[in-house]
């Protein structure tokens, strides 16, 4: 769901996007499953949540897996809506077992790029000068998870398992009102206070890293005491990315002038 995250973000569609999440009204795992894999209720309300008139004001990528030779490919999405986005967006978020019906693209089966690239920093990496971002969010449910042991880089990052949020707890299939809009009060309080650190004060590069690093040691003792199952994900990963051709797997589904 971090694409659609990123997508409400891009389009200011953040309150649909909250709307879905308060609409599924489910607690029990086994009817969740029921509704997900047989009525197919995640691709309908995320195929409700797209519109015609999108416009996405920032570029989204997003992983996709293919079947059967393991290989991952990034999708970028920006500018205006275009109808065939959908079915790229329906194969990343076809996780195994939770979808009766295979996605296919160009001709290959395509499943949930986090099979391969749980975390993906990739494409932000890679950017062109003039893209390149001056703070990067790194929002996950891995504790354990540490972007230096991956990649240096000169941007400052701010890398927060979600998890400190609501002390670890393990409801995470629980969708009963109630408790989403626990999770949701819960949500903004911590990014409130994550923001307000990052940006009191002196705003520059270096402050920025700064803060980011203090942020960091200032969970991560609290993360060390917990693991989580995307932690097994991230290990996975490794796998995933040390077969992943980084010369061709970045595909963007828009025009360079759509940035303009």
């Amino acid at each position: 769901m971090g694409m659609y995250t990123a997508y409400a973000l891009s389009t200011g569609k953040l309150n649909a996007l909250e709307y879905i999440y308060r609409n599924i009204k489910i607690s029990k795992k086994r009817e969740l499953l029921w509704q997900v894999c047989v009525k197919n209720l995640l691709a309908d309300m995320v195929n409700s949540f797209l519109a015609i008139d999108d416009v996405l004001k920032v570029p989204v990528y997003f992983p996709v897996s293919f079947i059967p030779f393991f290989a991952v490919k990034y999708f970028g999405l920006c500018g205006r809506y275009v109808p065939y986005w959908k079915r790229y967006m329906n194969a990343g978020t076809n996780f195994p077992f939770l979808r009766i019906r295979p996605d296919i693209l160009n001709k290959r089966l395509a499943i949930d790029g986090g099979a391969i690239d749980n975390i993906p920093l990739y494409p932000l990496l890679k950017t062109d000068e003039q893209q390149k971002p001056d703070l990067i969010f790194v929002l996950h449910f891995d504790s354990r998870y540490d972007y230096r042991k991956e990649f240096t880089t000169d941007i400052p990052v701010v890398e927060l398992d979600l998890g400190i949020c609501n002390d670890f707890k393990k409801d995470h299939f629980n969708f009963d009102e109630q408790y989403v809009d626990e999770m949701l009060n819960l949500s903004y309080q911590y990014g409130k206070e994550i923001c307000d650190m990052l940006f009191e004060g002196n705003v520059d590069k270096q402050s920025l890293q700064q803060k980011a690093n203090e942020i960091f040691l200032k969970e991560h003792e609290r993360r060390q005491r917990h693991r989580s199952a995307d932690g097994l994900v991230s290990l996975l990963n490794v796998v995933g990315k040390g077969l992943r051709d980084d010369s061709q797997c970045m595909v963007k589904l828009y025009n360079d002038d759509d940035l303009m």
